[in-house]
């Protein structure tokens, strides 16, 4: 399986309707010389203290998690860290953006308080949110920070530490390029029902998350599954891949859809004038959801397993998309839902957005370093800055 997603190692909805904050929400517009609106730079220096230990039930609390994965793309690892803001300039920072809207996260009625939360990029690299709750008295010099790691661990992190974050913004893009499976077509399931219809007359058992352990780390579906001892393992392992290739496209019918809000996504960033592609390991049976809802005239360029021959996490697959959609890698942004999506794009110099519809989670994601985790397409367009 690995990166062979459409050979599993073996081979339309609307936005939201909720009023989403915009993207002037998040940034203090500054003047420029030819009157353009831009937005500002943001960064954070604190000191990293010990908090009162309220943050690990808080972010554990089930309407709270929620909305952090669906407004963030943040998972919450129990607890906060906890800076302190020093210093004029970094107290008038803190104060101008705790004056701008941010993402609401609301309780349930009578639940508790609201809380404004931040998208941030903690040291560079670990995706994050300043969460800022809307209580009376609330130390003015305080920053509370999430992540989907643990942030004192994954840092190194002691109290006394000093510690930067930046405030996400926009990415500017002129080409948006996609993976698919996970990414623009739920097909997790599909692979899964494939696997168990190959290996049932064997009496090989398929475990659910070997599939997903397939997908994220790259290794072949089959070389999970079978025991190192299997005899004839090569033999059996081709006559696996066989079954499941001759079965995936009724299989992908069946159980293969479009992943969340696909079409509007692309309709706006098309709108905006960006250039859409495609890069996959898959093979073209993968695509059948896509054409069946008239998609694949949205994308100028798709390159396949077949087009490189070497597969994500190398960059060959897109540096040669960015090369055919005229664009250099650093104008260009990668969406995908799986770790070596975000090293593909990391290994190409384009900027990494991960997407919590498929294989990958939260945790795993973030420790890629991607500038970016969304909860589905829906958010695509609000992080993004067409040029």
């Amino acid at each position: 399986m690995g990166d062979r997603k459409a050979e599993i190692g073996v081979l339309g909805h609307s936005l939201r309707s909720r009023n989403r904050p915009s993207i002037s929400d998040f940034y203090l517009p500054v003047s420029t010389g030819d009157d353009r609106s831009s937005m500002e730079r943001l960064t954070l220096l604190g000191r990293v203290t010990s908090g009162l230990g309220q943050g690990a039930f808080f972010t554990q609390l089930d309407w709270a998690r929620e909305q952090f994965v669906t407004q963030l793309g943040i998972d919450p690892y129990p607890g906060t860290l906890n800076l302190i803001v020093d210093g004029a300039s970094e107290f008038e920072t803190w104060a101008s953006l705790k004056a701008t809207r941010g993402d609401l996260v609301i309780p349930p009625a009578g639940g508790g308080c609201n809380a404004r939360c931040y998208p941030i990029r903690i040291r560079g690299w670990l995706p994050g949110a300043i969460v800022f709750p809307e209580v009376a008295g609330y130390p003015p010099a305080q920053v509370e920070i999430i992540a989907a790691l643990p942030i004192r661990e994954t840092l190194s992190l002691a109290d006394g530490d000093s510690l930067r974050v930046e405030i996400s913004q926009p990415l500017p893009v002129r080409a948006a390029i996609f993976d698919v499976d996970g990414t623009l077509v739920d097909s997790l399931e599909a692979y899964r029902v494939v696997a168990e219809l190959a290996a049932a007359p064997y009496g090989i058992a398929v475990p659910r998350e070997a599939v997903r352990q397939a997908l994220n780390t790259n290794q072949l579906f089959w070389e999970i599954v079978l025991p190192p001892d299997q005899s004839d393992r090569a033999g059996m392992i081709a006559r696996l891949r066989e079954t499941a290739v001759r079965l995936w496209p009724e299989v992908l019918d069946r159980h293969g859809r479009l992943c969340l809000d696909v079409r509007t996504a692309l309709e706006i960033l098309r709108a905006r004038g960006a250039r859409l592609g495609i890069v996959t390991g898959s093979r073209e049976g993968t695509f059948a959801p896509l054409r069946a809802d008239g998609l694949m005239d949205f994308f100028s360029v798709v390159v396949t397993g077949r087009d490189v021959a070497r597969r994500k996490p190398d960059p060959e697959g897109l540096l040669k998309c960015t090369q055919a959609l005229g664009v250099e890698p650093s104008e260009a942004v990668y969406v995908g839902d799986t770790p070596a999506d975000i090293q593909a794009s990391r290994a190409a110099g384009m900027a990494a957005v991960g997407v919590l519809s498929g294989a990958g989670d939260s945790g795993g994601l973030s420790a890629e370093g991607p500038d970016r985790i969304i909860h589905s397409l829906a958010h695509l367009p609000e992080i993004l800055e067409i040029r």
